[in-house]
């Protein structure tokens, strides 16, 4: 667990410093405010799931794979939800948004992927 929330903070640190990087200078006309908190919604609910995870492995193969597939359902149908509401709101910002969101789902969506294999593999 330990290693997994290290793995979670480098990636996210290096998401906003790349954030910062290139927004700053090369794309600064599509920088949104709301990108670093984009990055602390997926941190929290990466740590949740991974944890929450985890405890189900120990329980039986079936109530891991229960989980998994209904705690990703749930994840990819707020993570719409999201999106939907933001574009609703904010058309004018809406396509650098989508296309952050959807950059920060694919990073922590990988890292998630990884870790959970990792820790299966070393049951």
């Amino acid at each position: 667990m330990k290693k997994h929330i290290s793995q979670l903070w480098l990636l996210s640190l290096f998401l906003l410093v790349l954030t910062i990087g290139l927004f700053y200078d090369l794309l600064s006309p599509w920088f949104n405010p709301i990108f670093p908190f984009v990055i602390l919604y997926f941190f929290i609910l990466n740590l949740a799931q991974y944890s929450f995870l985890i405890r189900r492995k120990d329980k039986s193969p079936m109530a891991f794979n229960t989980a998994f597939m209904t705690w990703f359902s749930v994840k990819f149908l707020l993570n719409i939800a999201i999106i939907l509401v933001f574009v609703l709101l904010n058309r004018v910002e809406a396509r650098g948004f989508v296309l952050y969101f959807a950059t920060c789902y694919i990073f922590f969506t990988i890292l998630e992927v990884t870790s959970l294999v990792k820790s299966l593999k070393s049951k």
